[in-house]
């Protein structure tokens, strides 16, 4: 390939070459999603280095993923096997209103509307004269978190979405990925090469001396951004003084029961706590304002308030709330962290 593959006067052919950089959860759904769609037309390279980590604590997710599968036809019970997944029905917000005060957010629909009015209409005029229940009890996904049950039902009848190993569903969609003609390289990204006449990437440059060249760069670099923020230059915007959490101490623990179906998001002082279940273990974490809380008496409380034994030393992770000023530039989308970050309150991120 040569750099006039990427150059304006190009720009309307056919794009034969994609170039994802770094792996971890953003880079293997975008290799996933591109190779089962497209892996017969488009020549897609994937490349990551193993010394490089990855952030990796999320393990909770919305029923978009759901629908991501379906799409992509991964067979469930494979996925779940897998990535030591369990069933999430919703998230618990714990002492939110005020201390002792929680909700549900439930992922379904509560009642029923009819053509002359929504459902709230008729709950209320029911709570009038003394006939209705709680509103909660008319949401299925909301009565089954309480219950702490779930089924599949006809004609998706319930919604929801996992949690999950985040580490284990990466190598899960690498086996998908290169199943479907993803070719992955290892490698550290030492240049990316632009075309100097229109500012458009041409090229990875490895440190063992591999060109990895490109017409459509995907970068997944995680907070470095290092093709869209340092290489493209587009900035971020700041949403620190809306967000003003900084900061997280992740840990995993063992299992002290069966696990529940929603991820419980508890509040404290500075922030707030979640707690996910999986099939092998518990993943926990703190997240707050280091303006408002230090980080020796953030662990405290996060390691004073876990159930069960500790599987991991726990892991101090840095961030800021913002936003790149664009996602996609010239030849380049950016994707998860090197598109931005927002504090996951509904685990959206």
């Amino acid at each position: 390939m040569t750099t006039n593959d990427t150059t304006p006067t190009q720009g309307q052919r056919p794009v034969k070459r994609v170039v994802i950089a770094g792996g971890g959860t953003a880079g293997w759904m975008a290799a996933a999603a591109i190779s089962r769609a497209l892996g017969k037309v488009l020549d897609i390279t994937l490349v990551e280095s193993e010394e490089i980590g990855t952030i990796g604590v999320g393990e909770a997710t919305i029923p978009t993923l759901v629908t991501f599968h379906r799409l992509l036809e991964i067979n469930e019970q494979e996925f779940m096997a897998a990535t030591q997944a369990t069933i999430k029905v919703g998230i618990k917000f714990e002492h939110w209103r005020d201390v002792g005060q929680h909700y549900i957010h439930s992922f379904g629909m509560t009642g029923k509307d009819h053509w002359t009015a929504g459902f709230q209409h008729f709950w209320l005029k029911g709570m009038a004269r003394g006939l209705a229940r709680p509103f909660g009890d008319y949401c299925l996904e909301l009565r089954a978190a309480e219950e702490n049950k779930f089924a599949h039902l006809p004609k998706i009848g319930i919604n929801y979405a996992f949690h999950l190993d985040a580490g284990l569903y990466a190598k899960f969609l690498r086996r998908f990925s290169e199943g479907h003609g993803t070719r992955r390289i290892e490698g550290k990204i030492a240049r990316v090469d632009t075309d100097p006449a229109n500012g458009f990437i041409d090229a990875l440059l490895l440190e063992d001396g591999q060109r990895i060249a490109g017409a459509l760069f995907i970068d997944c670099t995680g907070f470095r951004s290092l093709l869209l923020g340092q290489t493209l230059g587009v900035g971020i915007e700041d949403w620190s003084h809306w967000l003003p959490a900084d900061s997280a101490i992740a840990v995993q623990t063992a299992l002290t029961g069966p696990p529940i179906p929603y991820t419980r998001s508890i509040a404290h002082h500075a922030g707030w706590q979640w707690r996910i279940p999986l099939q092998h273990r518990q993943g926990n974490g703190i997240v707050y304002s280091s303006k408002h809380m230090d980080d020796d008496e953030a662990r405290a409380l996060l390691l004073r308030t876990v159930d069960g034994e500790l599987r991991t030393e726990p892991r101090l992770l840095r961030f800021k709330a913002c936003q790149r000023h664009r996602t996609w530039e010239k030849n380049c989308v950016a994707l998860g962290l090197a598109s931005g970050f927002l504090e996951p309150l509904e685990s959206t991120n």
